[in-house]
């Protein structure tokens, strides 16, 4: 078995909060960086990184989401989330409790992993409370930052997550950007072979087929003490009185009631009159959340018959997200899109136990579209053992062609053109550009205007 314990050790000490000064604070944290090293905002997280000739380092906070009161099961659902789909890692991480932090009671865990010729180990450090749980990845390729994750987690502090801000009752949609970005989308409609056309308007994505409406809204918070108490009835009942309730009176809401779960559902439906019209209607609610907030589906139908025909169980009510899917233009495109990951692992001899070195690799890619077709991106990332690691930099300039949901590019690796499925999804703050190659979908860019 291989031996994470020293490099887990580096983690027990989040949250001692020994009193040192606060330079900083992200989400519900408070810490101090380290000297030197380089923050950069991520979507839905913030990153510290050093990199040298020798070594690398980084330290990754995620903003914390809605969870129960059990430490194991929100170490799993976010070991899901973010090493097993976010890394594309699987097997079964070492865990051990660590101290708690105020409300918060931490679990932490890693496992050592190989990837295209790359051996590396990801530590998950995860802490519950408050009705939430919020993470930070660790990462080095060097010993002695251990000692500096040490006085970080001493200066660390979690607090109380704030309040989240309800809009009115009689609002039927929640608050929006009307940033640049979203009005500038050159086809903000798309129709789907099967049937389903999408229409990108204030607030949500709207998909029809025939009389069955379904309303994609962007993400919602839920108040407080809503996500202490987890009750289906009270977390259905909030996003249908803001977003249903004043267009629809509703006979008798009827809400899914889940066994013991982590990933709820959270579903309700039943017959409504539409109160500017008094036209008979079958209304429908399911609410995922991700990132503190609550993504709400409206499916509105002439019937439930209609309603049962499309949607034969709660899960194909989720799967209309995936219609979140618009076209791009060349015109969508001007400017620059950037991303950036990163991930290390750390290996111990099988048998004796003994350090044996660790790999880390990070990336961080931007491409610019110009008006005149033209093209520039970087690629720049390190990887390999410490004290032998391998430093890229990559540039490549050509030309940008787009053909139906494909885009081209030339003069990419070896000379070679390569060809990406390309699409926008649609966010309350603008779109996200998405970019996975044709003959090696594992390359699959997030990108998100600068």
């Amino acid at each position: 078995m291989k031996r994470l314990a020293g490099f887990l050790a580096a983690a027990w000490l989040l949250g001692c909060g020994l009193g040192v000064a606060l330079a900083d604070s992200f989400d519900i944290f408070e810490y101090t960086p380290p000297q030197g090293w380089k923050k950069s905002n991520l979507q839905g997280g913030v990153m510290l990184a050093l990199q040298t000739k020798e070594s690398f380092g980084s330290i990754v906070l995620y903003a914390s989401v809605p969870a129960g009161n059990n430490p194991q099961q929100n170490f799993q659902g976010e070991w899901k989330r973010l090493v097993v789909e976010g890394l594309g890692l699987s097997g079964e991480p070492t865990t051990e409790m660590g101290p708690p932090n105020g409300d918060y009671q931490n679990l932490a865990g890693g496992i050592a992993a190989s990837q295209d010729g790359l051996n590396y180990v990801v530590l998950l450090s995860t802490f519950t409370g408050n009705g939430r749980v919020a993470s930070i990845l660790y990462i080095t390729t060097d010993e002695r930052h251990f000692d500096l994750f040490d006085r970080f987690n001493s200066s660390l502090k979690l607090n109380k997550p704030k309040a989240a801000q309800a809009p009115p009752v009689n609002v039927a949609r929640p608050p929006t950007h009307t940033t640049a970005n979203q009005r500038t989308i050159a086809t903000p409609t798309t129709r789907f072979n099967d049937g389903w056309v999408s229409t990108i308007e204030n607030g949500f994505v709207r998909v029809a087929k025939g009389e069955v409406v379904v309303l994609l809204h962007y993400g919602m918070p839920l108040p407080e003490n809503m996500w202490v108490t987890g009750n289906e009835q009270e977390r259905v009942g909030y996003y249908w009185n803001r977003l249903v309730a004043p267009r629809y009176r509703v006979d008798e809401l009827k809400v899914f009631k889940n066994d013991v779960c982590y990933y709820c559902l959270y579903f309700g439906e039943g017959s409504a009159t539409e109160v500017s019209t008094g036209t008979r209607k079958h209304v429908a609610l399911y609410i995922g959340f991700d990132k503190g907030l609550g993504y709400a589906i409206q499916v509105v139908a002439p019937s439930f018959a209609a309603f049962q025909k499309e949607f034969p169980n709660i899960e194909a009510v989720g799967r209309m997200y995936g219609y979140n899917k618009f076209a791009v233009k060349a015109t969508d495109l001007v400017g620059t899109w950037k991303e950036s990951s990163s991930v290390a692992g750390q290996y111990y001899n099988s048998i004796t136990g003994a350090y044996a070195g660790m790999n880390a690799v990070s990336s961080a890619h931007s491409f610019t579209f110009n008006r005149d077709g033209t093209y520039t991106s970087t690629h720049a990332g390190a990887s390999g053992f410490v004290g032998s690691q391998q430093f890229y930099s990559q540039k490549y300039q050509g030309r940008m062609t787009l053909n139906n949901w494909q885009m081209s590019l030339t003069n990419r690796h070896n000379n070679r053109t390569e060809v990406f499925e390309a699409y926008f999804e649609m966010t309350g703050a603008g779109p996200v550009l998405h970019l996975i190659q044709v003959d090696a979908r594992g390359i699959h860019y997030r990108l998100v205007r600068e």
